[in-house]
């Protein structure tokens, strides 16, 4: 198993949200979970848990007649799910921010830097959440935190695209995490409101371009 996942189902779904991105099962493409299961040399448990999560993500239906069946990403759905992020995310931040912890910021702050040491974007999807979680801890359990995190789950599939189509994205995010970082250690809430909203809408943009375009992915670092 790959070090970035932490389970054998993380790694499941981590390795075909990858592949369905990358054009290896196209829109349409049925999914059978004996041969994916067989492939990937696990059971067929991790495999029915990662459709789920698929499911979850928009990266595929499931039918009771075709079984699994990949869906397409479209630039509709970007601007949906980023218009309501954009609203809710950044004040979730500023509540966050006013009590964050120092323990939570140096977690975030290491995470950080493992994010700037990565060049794979399935390491860093998985990092980035985690550092996102610590910043936004002292804000959990909110009904505006559960909703927040259902709409990152929704627009997973479309940040990895758009890392796996531009390369350089990570670069660019780790520099606006960096910013973030900075206003969260000196409790700006209003700067972290401001950064969230520009953090959303510069990846809501790149993604639009890599959906609305139909780039096709570069090789994986």
């Amino acid at each position: 198993m790959n070090r970035p996942f932490r389970t054998i189902q993380q790694y499941v779904l981590g390795t075909l949200r990858a592949e369905i991105l990358n054009g290896v099962y196209p829109p349409n493409t049925r999914l059978r979970q004996e041969e994916i299961a067989r492939r990937m040399s696990v059971s067929t448990t991790p495999v029915r848990e990662a459709f789920r999560d698929l499911r979850a993500e928009g990266l595929v239906s499931i039918d009771p007649n075709k079984g699994v069946v990949t869906r397409a990403l479209t630039a509709a759905d970007v601007i949906e799910i980023y218009e309501l992020r954009m609203v809710l995310e950044p004040m979730l931040a500023e509540r966050a921010c006013a009590h964050v912890s120092d323990d939570d910021l140096a977690a975030a702050e290491k995470v950080h830097g493992e994010m700037c040491a990565t060049s794979w974007s399935e390491t860093w999807a998985v990092l980035n959440e985690d550092f996102h979680q610590h910043l936004m801890k002292a804000a959990s359990g909110t009904r505006l935190a559960e909703v927040v995190e259902n709409l990152s789950l929704v627009a997973r599939p479309y940040v990895s695209l758009s890392m796996h189509v531009k390369r350089d994205i990570l670069d660019s995010n780790n520099r606006e995490h960096a910013d973030l970082l900075h206003a969260y250690r000196a409790r700006d809430t209003r700067a972290v409101r401001e950064q969230t909203r520009a953090h959303l809408e510069n990846t809501r943009d790149a993604v639009i371009a890599c959906v609305a375009q139909g780039l096709r992915p570069q090789a994986a670092a």
